[in-house]
């Protein structure tokens, strides 16, 4: 039998019916603007593997929010054309890790669209009720609480600040350091510097990292959640495997609000969707996942019309770190090409599912044994191609 969990945002989780009594839990909200979880099927010494689960994430925290303004990243953020800034090295390791996303997806994962991120409507100064504008291409909010979309001509003047190559990691005698390349751009007699977030490769990393504090801990049965996109398993009680559920990202036939199941032991997990951080303008979903060769929103059309496109992904795979990376670029890829990117990689599982025009979808995935769809809306038809990729189509139409 296999036990179920439960989450938010992107997937959600029921908690484990059996061996309650034995089951220990904390969560936490201090870091990294969201919540994180921790469930162990051992109490022994759990309160004490809890507390060094939190120190973990601070020092994650302090070195790479661009919330905190003596974090690396903040540092760099404000930091000029060409200047030193000192950085740890656990910060020279989360930028080598994205680094090698960038390489890896050819650009298509680039933290340096922070600045398109910020225009948008999606940093964390957004989420705070004491949002005033401060900067020339800021907007207030309209009378009915809207956010106005930005001017376009601010799109493309952001746009040449987005190319991660000029930013440098480098390491001498005193430690790493990091430097920015890219010359700033002038918007209505503002300076904006070029500026990066790893943010959800942070919340990856953080998987990583406590998971391998529980394996070297001796712990066998148990999960780790950050956010609602990054997981770490271990097996379920019994040593079988987790169910986990993910919620629909496009409205169903059926009740209920997951559309897909899958199993999950000894491995992390990563999901991007366009429905996770977004808000809807005439009928057109803006989302946080920002292109870097357009300057704009993931999925947004580019004239009137049904709006196409990768409504979410998710991986299974070794690092949760590299996967929260991998999934934002196969979002920003198309089936073909993220199908073609996936080729090799016999470690990680992905499932994508795509709205192809207004009511139209389609699930693609290259471990179909895996994967149960729970609605009829994703699952009309199926078809295997010869390299055992399955593809579900399935109409939100009646």
């Amino acid at each position: 039998m296999r036990r179920a969990i439960c989450f938010l945002l992107l997937l959600f989780f029921l908690p484990a019916p059996s061996r309650a009594a034995s089951r220990f839990q904390r969560v936490t909200d201090a870091y990294f603007g969201t919540v994180s979880m921790l469930v162990l099927y051992r109490t022994e010494g759990a309160e004490d593997t809890w507390m060094q689960v939190k120190d973990i994430l601070r020092e994650i925290d302090e070195a790479v929010s661009v919330s905190r303004p003596g974090s690396d990243i903040a540092r760099f953020n404000r930091a000029q054309q060409g200047e030193r800034v000192d950085i740890s090295p656990l910060t020279a390791e989360l930028m080598t890790i994205a680094h090698e996303a960038w390489r890896l997806t050819g650009g298509l994962y680039d933290p340096s669209v922070f600045p398109l991120v910020d225009l948008w409507g999606f940093s964390p100064r957004f989420n705070r009720n004491d949002y005033r504008p401060r900067f020339a291409y800021d907007r207030a909010y309209d009378e009915s609480g809207l956010l106005p979309l930005p001017r376009k001509e601010d799109v493309p003047a952001l746009l040449s600040l987005v190319d991660f190559g000029q930013v440098k990691l480098s390491r001498d005698a005193d430690g790493w350091y990091m430097t920015k390349e890219a010359q700033p751009v002038l918007i209505g007699g503002d300076t904006v510097q070029q500026q990066i977030d790893l943010g959800g490769l942070a919340k990856g990393y953080a998987c990583d990292r406590v998971i391998a504090l529980l394996t070297g801990k001796g712990y066998t049965e148990g999960y780790f959640i950050c956010g609602g996109s990054s997981m770490a398993f271990l097996s379920a009680p019994g040593g079988v495997s987790f169910d986990v559920t993910a919620k629909k990202p496009r409205p169903g036939r059926e009740e209920g609000d997951d559309y897909a199941r899958l199993s999950a032991r000894y491995t992390t997990l990563s999901s991007s969707a366009d429905t996770s951080h977004s808000y809807t303008r005439d009928g057109v979903v803006y989302c946080h996942i920002i292109d870097p060769r357009t300057g704009f929103p993931l999925n947004v059309p580019a004239e009137a019309g049904p709006q196409r496109g990768a409504a979410a992904v998710t991986l299974l795979g070794e690092s949760a770190a590299l996967n929260d990376a991998l999934t934002t670029a196969l979002c920003l890829m198309g089936p073909a090409r993220a199908l073609s990117f996936l080729e090799g990689r016999d470690d990680t599982m992905v499932m994508a599912v795509w709205q192809n025009g207004q009511d139209r979808l389609e699930v693609i995935s290259n471990r179909p044994d895996q994967l149960e769809l729970l609605d009829s809306a994703y699952l009309l038809a199926c078809e295997a191609d010869e390299k055992g990729v399955m593809r579900y189509t399935g109409t939100l139409a009646e």
